[in-house]
């Protein structure tokens, strides 16, 4: 497959997207991670609140209920060691999903990181201003103290030389 100009800015401009997309990702992982940390805590030290107003429990077996002889107390603390062990599963799961779906988008950005690592570094700093930090072609001409036709010239370039390595790794 061969890469066209507006192809190449494009997936320049996907790959820079999805490194925001990441650092949300990342985010969530984290709070996810630390989420699953309080609920294994409140697991490994039993930290349970019941409420006060339980009835009895009658051992004499009259009343129908069968062998079984637990407390509504034991009910309820199985209940809601139950309920945290279910959460658990939960979290572990987002946790899982959101480390594949990281993997997955890192595995797609591989080429192009790998062809921008490989760019000049003044050229680099145009596309990210570009592309990263959105901002206009005139205020990076202020920032970097050039021509806006400079500019567009390097963005140019740039474009180019991606394109022809992804031209010629494709």
């Amino acid at each position: 497959m061969s890469f066209t100009y507006k192809e190449t800015e494009e997936k320049i401009k996907k790959y820079y997207e999805s490194l925001k997309v990441i650092g949300r990702l990342k985010h969530r992982l984290e709070v996810y991670r630390k989420r699953k940390a309080d609920i294994e805590r409140k697991i490994e030290n039993s930290v349970i609140k019941l409420n006060n107003d339980f009835k009895a429990v009658k051992y004499d077996g009259i009343g129908g209920r069968g062998s079984i002889k637990t407390s509504p107390q034991e009910k309820a603390v199985d209940k809601a060691f139950s309920l945290l062990e279910k959460n658990l599963e939960e979290v572990k799961r987002e946790i899982l999903f959101i480390e594949e779906e990281i993997s997955g988008i890192e595995a797609k950005n591989a080429d192009i990181e790998y062809i921008l690592k490989e760019i000049k570094s003044e050229y680099i700093e145009i596309i990210e201003a570009l592309y990263k930090y959105e901002k206009g072609t005139l205020k990076i001409s202020i920032d970097c103290n050039m021509d806006r036709v400079t500019v567009y010239r390097k963005k140019d370039k740039v474009i180019g030389e991606v394109m022809k390595w992804l031209n010629f790794y494709s």
